[in-house]
């Protein structure tokens, strides 16, 4: 599975020097941030999204500045927010090509799409 960048460009790079399952405590990990070079965070299915939470944690209130790698599940759709979130390398999922993840930075973003059409729907039913 192709590696690629924040610009969905393909590139190598180190294996990760920690591997964090979705909703795996920081506790121990944070210990040892220095030391690692690359992070790499799970996604099991692409509508999990404790890895968002994770990468956010790990950069903000860990102050993590090494490369930080989504592996597993994720949607081109998704790679906006990953990047929003922390993530500055991808393993591609076997059924997305670098090719559609480059075409999803191309599309114009709106931000809180998602949220705008909940609400709506709620205001409808209310």
């Amino acid at each position: 599975m192709p590696l690629i960048n924040t610009k969905a460009e393909e590139f190598s790079a180190a294996a990760p020097d920690a591997v964090l399952a979705p909703g795996a405590g920081l506790d121990e990990v944070v210990q040892h941030l220095a030391e690692f070079a690359v992070i790499a965070v799970e996604f099991p299915k692409f509508r999990d999204g404790r890895g968002f939470t994770t990468a956010r944690a790990l950069r903000e209130r860990h102050g993590y500045k090494g490369d930080l790698r989504a592996t597993g599940h994720f949607l081109p759709d998704q790679f906006a927010f990953l990047i929003a979130c922390g993530f500055t390398s991808f393993v591609t999922p076997p059924e997305h090509t670098p090719e559609q993840f480059a075409a999803a930075l191309a599309k114009p973003h709106q931000p809180g799409q998602l949220l705008r059409r909940s609400l709506s729907r709620a205001l409808e039913v209310g």
